[in-house]
């Protein structure tokens, strides 16, 4: 599926099924056929995230008879269904132990959804080490007599080592007439910042790739995106090109001179896009609110939240540098995040 989220169950699964874990996923009913999973066993049956298919979802905890009931959240998939937040207590309930991973904040329009699920004894997993500081203070009672663990994300995007004569054909088709490949891929939402690209980068240098899931519901934004892409300054050195499989964007990574991600809200080790790209050697200009500067070691330069001459600079500056290979980056990170997983479940079912 097409969620960013999704994309890091589907990781996580694989990498502890190969740490000896046996891993089942209930997820969506799919109109596609289920690529290979490595040893998962996959349960595409809920039609939609709605009460109505609680039933179901019990049917398969209960028959797979699982120890732990891990709920990722949010994903895509989910859109508005309420059966998500309800699963923790359910699963409480069927006498199950109960792991959640937050992925994301909640504001205080979830006040009431978000009760449902703190009000479980479970375990929780951040993928943010500054979580807390991300919940509004008003919603901080949430994390009080739970078990936190902050667990780092990892690249959802293979790692690619192209040949010459691959590398010179595809920076030839990308780049056209211009000098340099600047990158966002991911989804387009407001608070991605993709409109800023059109700042940041260089009309008589640059041709932009956008290879960004578009969110149909934001016609507006992408209404704006297209606008500046057909502006005079820039038409016909941009390129939307919508959903990419994940090999395609780790080709784009491999010859890209720049990855620029200028989120309004800040970018971290969070983020499975600035892991790709860090792992994939090319040069990330992102944006945070607690990092600054050039970090040589990931090849990133973290400006300030919106600060457009400073990614710009940056930008100048730092484009086509390569990240030096680093055993402690270059590893199977995802072999790391199934290990801390694994001592996670082990010690709550011990």
């Amino acid at each position: 599926m097409r969620c960013g989220i999704g994309d890091y169950s589907l990781r996580l699964a694989e990498a502890l099924v190969a740490s000896g874990v046996k891993v089942g996923v209930l997820t969506s009913v799919l109109d596609e056929k289920i690529q290979e999973t490595k040893g998962v066993e996959v349960f595409s049956v809920i039609k939609a995230w709605r009460l109505k298919e609680l039933p179901m979802a019990i049917k398969i905890i209960r028959s797979w008879a699982a120890d732990i009931v891990h709920i990722q959240h949010p994903t895509q998939g989910y859109s508005d269904g309420f059966l998500p937040w309800v699963l923790p207590l359910v699963s409480f309930l069927m006498k199950k132990k109960v792991v959640q991973t937050w992925h994301e904040a909640y504001g205080r329009s979830k006040v009431f959804k978000l009760f449902l699920k703190s009000v479980v004894p479970s375990s929780l997993i951040f993928v943010r080490s500054n979580y807390r500081d991300c919940l509004h203070p008003a919603l901080r009672w949430s994390l009080w007599g739970k078990k936190t663990e902050y667990i780092p994300s990892a690249s959802c995007i293979p790692c690619v080592r192209l040949d010459d004569l691959r590398r010179m054909e595809l920076k030839k088709h990308y780049l056209k007439d211009q000098k340099r490949l600047i990158v966002f891929f991911g989804f387009i939402y407001p608070h991605k910042g993709v409109e800023l690209l059109f700042e940041i980068a260089d009309p008589t240098l640059d041709q932009i790739i956008i290879a960004g899931v578009i969110d149909r519901k934001e016609k507006d934004y992408l209404a704006r995106i297209n606008e500046l892409a057909s502006s005079p300054s820039w038409k016909g050195k941009v390129t939307i090109t919508d959903f990419l499989p994940a090999q395609d964007i780790a080709d784009l990574l491999a010859i890209t001179d720049a990855v620029v991600l200028p989120f309004r809200t800040g970018g971290g080790d969070w983020n499975t896009s600035i892991h790709a790209a860090v792992l994939n050697g090319v040069f990330v200009v992102t944006t945070s609110s607690i990092r600054k500067g050039y970090d040589e070691k990931r090849n990133i330069y973290f400006a300030k939240i919106n600060d457009i001459k400073q990614m710009r600079s940056a930008l100048s500056t730092y484009a086509g540098r390569r990240r030096k290979y680093d055993p402690d980056i270059d590893k199977d990170e995802w072999l790391s995040v199934a290990d801390m997983h694994r001592a996670l479940y082990e010690r709550i079912l011990s």
